[in-house]
């Protein structure tokens, strides 16, 4: 249970890293909103806070209410000036199956709604100081109406959407809305299908790659599809042979994310960073490797994966990859590091 624990870990933030990147996170936009086409560009794409948290004021001050740390965050801009905010987009990377991510998303989503009232309100409460102080505010007063409510009559919510990405071995067949998660069974009786109705539904964008066909994989335009067609094909004796036939050029930071989330052991000569992705495939790990039986193994994982925490915390993050990569220079940091 430890070394799976651990190993469930490694690809987590291995994920997290690949997919915050501005360009993967673009085209996981593009393609499951805009059905491919480039809309969104890298370039106006910014880190947003990944911890979502609720307050509320008990007279003593702010007291939290609810707190959930999303993968990958990103607020759209119009450019490097704009301050304003457009949308947010979050991402979540599932190396596992969640059967209850309808309702972990609504969460999500529920708070980043919150969390642009919350501001609303700070800027009602400047708005008052300024005007109890003889200075111009920054936009008209609200009414009392609007400030007990911390918005005002023709104030906007700015969309959140939450996009689940599987990275695991099996197809999803978890749920993918409220709906789907309510008793279908009793739906016959006509009470439930009333109470069933007034229910609001809420659903997620979900990417599988086991459900994604060749069109899918190519309406992506980063080196996401080679990575998602390693997900889909390494386990799928059927489409196992499609594997050498992928002619993306991957970087070994890329090769070592395929090998941790698939067990592919993809070859990558030393003092090569580029490789063609199906020239590079030389056999799938026999199951007792995939499933990482032996013990030296489940230590290094162990190893690796408090390394990579560590290098995370340190604000190291273009170190994960090459740690993951290198044996050496990831010995050099264990040492420096003190991980035995």
């Amino acid at each position: 249970m430890g070394k799976n624990k651990n190993d469930m870990t490694t690809k987590d933030h291995l994920t997290r890293i690949y997919i915050g990147r501005n360009d993967i996170f673009a085209d996981v936009v593009n393609y499951a909103v805009y059905n491919g086409e480039k809309v969104i560009s890298p370039d106006i794409l910014e880190d947003g806070d990944t911890v979502a948290a609720s307050y509320i004021c008990n007279g003593e001050g702010f007291k939290l209410t609810l707190e959930r740390i999303r993968d990958t965050r990103k607020i759209v801009r119009q450019g490097e000036n704009d301050k304003t905010c457009y949308m947010v987009f979050g991402a979540e990377n599932q190396s596992r199956l969640h059967y209850a991510m309808p309702v972990r998303a609504m969460i999500y989503d529920a708070i980043e709604y919150v969390r642009q009232i919350e501001n609303r309100k700070k800027t009602f409460e400047a708005i008052s100081d300024a005007v109890k102080n003889g200075e111009k505010p920054v936009e008209v007063p609200p009414d009392s109406e609007e400030f007990l409510s911390s918005w005002k009559a023709d104030d906007k919510l700015v969309p959140v959407v939450t996009i689940v990405i599987n990275f695991s071995d099996k197809k999803w067949d978890a749920p993918v809305s409220i709906h789907q998660m309510l008793d279908s069974e009793n739906d016959k009786y006509q009470r439930n299908r009333i109470i069933k109705d007034l229910v609001p539904d809420y659903r997620f964008i979900l990417i599988d790659p086991h459900q994604m066909s060749e069109d899918d994989f190519n309406r992506m335009h980063t080196n996401l599809k080679a990575i998602l067609r390693a997900v889909a094909y390494a386990n799928d004796e059927s489409k196992s042979d499609r594997l050498t036939g992928i002619n993306e050029e991957i970087t070994r930071s890329e090769a070592v994310l395929i090998k941790k989330l698939t067990g592919l052991n993809i070859s990558v000569p030393k003092g090569e960073e580029v490789i063609k992705m199906g020239e590079g495939i030389k056999k799938l790990l026999d199951d007792s490797e995939r499933k990482g039986k032996r013990e030296g193994e489940a230590n290094g994982e162990n190893k690796l994966s408090a390394l990579i925490k560590a290098l995370e915390n340190a604000g190291r993050k273009d170190d994960v990859f090459k740690a993951a990569s290198d044996a050496e220079y990831r010995q050099k940091l264990y040492e420096e590091f003190g991980i035995e």
